[in-house]
């Protein structure tokens, strides 16, 4: 399969993820001062990738993103675990925070808006993954490719498409 051929849906879907990623930066941006945060800035960014990488085409869903997700979910999860224990190396207790005041305006910048975007990370690198792999084997594609099978799966385990019910 090499996508959908339908060009509103492709080109609905591009304005629709430059949409939902300019909301997506508004709720991490609010989130330590208001309901939102990295989660759902996260989880609104990675329906986005999605909604793009369903209208290319599960060959292409890859490329949406530009990096590995796993890559990418590592990368949050050290960011947002160095965030909650680098207090404890200044004697302080973990994952306390901190809030910086910046220039006469009343903005603020604080380390948990640190910790907020390494949870986007994680949440954006691996809800790609999981629909990606989803997505690639309901359409007949092998979930991983060699490479992420050497990386992400165990030697003794078979991969899922090569299996049948008996």
């Amino acid at each position: 399969m090499t996508g959908l051929s339908s060009p509103i849906l492709r080109a609905s879907s591009t304005l629709a993820f430059f949409m939902a990623n300019t909301l997506s930066l508004y709720l991490l941006l609010r989130g330590h001062h208001a309901p939102g945060g990295g989660f759902i800035a996260g989880l609104v960014t990675a329906s986005s990738v999605v909604l793009l990488g369903y209208a290319r085409g599960p060959e292409k869903f890859g490329r949406v993103l530009g990096a590995d997700p796993g890559l990418i979910a590592g990368i949050g999860l050290a960011v947002a675990g160095a965030t909650a224990l680098v207090p404890i190396l200044f004697g302080r207790a973990a994952l306390e925070h901190f809030f910086w005041i910046l220039g006469n305006n009343g903005w603020s910048f604080g380390t948990a808006l640190i910790f907020d975007v390494g949870v986007f990370l994680v949440v954006v690198g691996v809800t790609t993954k999981v629909v990606a792999s989803f997505a690639a084997s309901s359409c007949g594609l092998p979930a991983l490719v060699a490479e992420e099978e050497r990386r992400y799966s165990s030697p003794s385990e078979e991969p899922l498409e090569g299996t049948r019910a008996n």
